[in-house]
C-alpha cells in the first residue's frame, strides 16, 4: 500500500468529513457538460409524445409477455413484435439522445470511480453495489 493510501485509510473520518466532499463531488458532477446534456435530454424525452408512445408500447408488450419472456417461452411472432416495438423506441431521436447522454455521463462517473479506486487502493466501483453506475 502506498503511503498516501495509508494516510487516507488511517485518517479518522466523521460524517461531515466524508459527506461534505461527497456533496462537493456531486455538485461538480452536476456542473459537467455531460450531466447538463443528460438533464436536457431527459427533459426533451419527457416532452416528446412520439418517444413516450414508443416507450409505452414496448414496455406494455414486454409486461404483457411477462414470465414467458423471462423464461424464453415466447414464439417467433411475439419475439418479432417485441423487437419491432423496441426498434421503434430506440430509433426515436429523443430516446437516442437520452441514451447517448446517459452513456457519456456514465463514462465520466467511471473515470471518477477509477480515480477514487486508485487513491484509496481498492475497487471503489465494486464497493458501490448492484445498479450503481460508478464502475
Amino acid at each position: 500500500m502506498r503511503q498516501s493510501q495509508t494516510k487516507i485509510l488511517e485518517a479518522p473520518a466523521n460524517d461531515d468529513e466524508v459527506l461534505e466532499p461527497a456533496r462537493q463531488l456531486a455538485a461538480a458532477l452536476a456542473a459537467t457538460p455531460e450531466f447538463q446534456a443528460l438533464d436536457r435530454a431527459e427533459l426533451r424525452l419527457q416532452q416528446d409524445d412520439a418517444a413516450q408512445a414508443a416507450i409505452r408500447a414496448a414496455q406494455e408488450r414486454q409486461q404483457a409477455l411477462g414470465w414467458q419472456l423471462q423464461m424464453g417461452l415466447i414464439g417467433d411472432a411475439e419475439r418479432e413484435e417485441l423487437q419491432r416495438l423496441q426498434q421503434a423506441m430506440f430509433t426515436q431521436p429523443a430516446v437516442q439522445a437520452y441514451l447517448d447522454a446517459q452513456q457519456r455521463l456514465g463514462a465520466v462517473c467511471q473515470e471518477v470511480a477509477g480515480l477514487m479506486s486508485e487513491i484509496i487502493g481498492l475497487s471503489f466501483a465494486a464497493s458501490c453495489g448492484p445498479g450503481c453506475s460508478c464502475g
